[in-house]
């Protein structure tokens, strides 16, 4: 198992902590693609969550047909969704990839917790 710090900004982290967003998308940065499921993220230095899910797509038009937009950003509409990707990550920064990570919070039994 292998633990990971990753920053999320501030009104996803509310998201993700409520459990209404429950995937983070990220492009295939190598260090991205070397998690695994069973990993931990160290949300903001604060929050593990324990990835069960990792699916990887040559985009974000390919991610967004696969995966529920509700999960990855539960207050933007679904058709505003290929934009703000866009907009945190440039098209050079796409062309890499892009990778969806199912979270959900590790529990107190939890060797991680």
């Amino acid at each position: 198992m292998v633990e990971k710090l990753l920053w999320i900004r501030p009104k996803n982290l509310e998201t993700v902590l409520s459990g209404r967003k429950t995937v983070e998308v990220r492009v295939a940065y190598p260090n991205i693609l070397r998690l695994a499921v069973g990993d931990v993220l160290l949300l903001n230095r604060e929050h593990r969550y324990r990835i069960t899910r990792i699916d990887r797509y040559p985009d974000f038009p390919a991610l967004l047909a696969a995966e529920d937009p509700a999960a990855i950003a539960p207050d933007l509409p679904a058709g505003e969704l290929l934009s703000a990707l866009r907009e945190l990550y440039p098209r050079e920064k796409e062309a890499l990839g892009a990778v969806a990570l199912a979270i959900e919070p590790a529990g107190e039994g939890d060797p991680a917790a």
